[in-house]
């Protein structure tokens, strides 16, 4: 049976609150704080956002994106989740659009997950200069720097262009932009696959995410580190990642894997101002959402019966 709306926003809540609690290196998480950004900052931000993914037929992805900031900002007064609102609201749309045809077919993971794609590249090329004026005032409300500029000026202040317009000018240097240039080619055929393998890997949720997370960022340069270090650093980033992901084949010991993460970790914090994978993150708690909608409420449970997130996890 598809999922509901009220059913699409828990598991908008849970893929932020699983992504959020998990020991991922450079992120905050339970026992990781940033000078002006907490865990709890995610928690709050977390539960916040299940109003906005309601009624989802009748809005458009620019209007989730920006109720889903309100909501959120009408607890904390920080940017958490804009980034993974700009990846999950087509994603729900598109479930959503899927729905509406009666073409959610729970019984075939593969042919759903075929469906959704075909389903988001259909919303993404129909997207408004009013999801553009929705999405623009989503970033001004947030005050976070995520497609601030292009080329052709602010386009925080511009509303000539479509949210696909906007986000062609933005794609050669943000990751996000670029997944709606490519029908969120990356999540879908990059991602997914690459947590879908770690989940028969490992034992402990935990490590499925941090696994995952590791392995997008080796991918693919973050964007918020690039923003912040410049795209250079966020290559050497990457690089160092894919390193660590090399060394980690070669390691059975729990324990001396959990370490190996740690020094990671401890590196991304070792700088006054942190280098955060940030958008990374934001892929992480998309690809979980994403699982949640093809595999249905029967992956939750199962989650859930292989114990606690940061259950004896690193």
């Amino acid at each position: 049976m598809p999922l509901s709306d009220i059913e699409i926003a828990q598991a908008v809540q849970i893929a932020s609150l699983l992504e959020a609690s998990a020991a991922k290196p450079g992120n905050v998480y339970p026992t990781k704080n940033f000078k002006d950004l907490n865990y709890h900052h995610f928690l709050y931000s977390s539960a916040a956002v299940f109003p906005a993914f309601l009624n989802l037929e009748n809005k458009s992805v620019g209007k989730i994106i920006l109720e889903g900031v309100k909501q959120t900002h009408s607890f904390i007064k920080t940017n958490t989740n804009l980034g993974i609102l700009l990846l999950i609201a087509p994603l729900a749309a598109a479930y959503a659009g899927l729905r509406k045809k009666n073409l959610v077919k729970t019984d075939n993971k593969e042919e759903l997950k075929q469906l959704l794609q075909q389903e988001i590249s259909l919303i993404l090329n129909n997207l408004t200069r009013k999801d553009a004026e929705l999405a623009y005032e989503a970033i001004n409300y947030s005050k976070a720097g995520n497609l601030a500029e292009v080329e052709d000026g602010d386009i925080k202040d511009r509303v000539e262009l479509t949210l696909y317009q906007a986000m062609k000018l933005a794609q050669n240097r943000d990751q996000i932009a670029a997944e709606y240039v490519n029908d969120f080619s990356f999540t879908f055929n990059f991602a997914y696959p690459v947590f879908k393998k770690n989940q028969k890997k490992f034992s402990k949720l935990n490590d499925v995410i941090i696994q995952s997370y590791l392995e997008i960022l080796a991918e693919q340069p973050d964007t918020l580190i690039a923003r912040k270090w410049g795209n250079d650093f966020a290559v050497e980033i990457s690089e160092k990642t894919k390193k660590l992901l090399n060394k980690l084949k070669n390691i059975t010991d729990y324990k001396i894997r959990k370490q190996e993460i740690q020094k990671f970790d401890k590196y991304l914090r070792s700088k006054e101002e942190k280098i955060n994978p940030g958008t990374t993150a934001d892929f992480t708690a998309a690809v979980i959402f994403l699982e949640i909608l093809i595999s249905g409420k029967e992956i939750i449970a199962n989650w859930a019966n292989w114990g606690d997130v940061n259950n004896g996890s690193i």
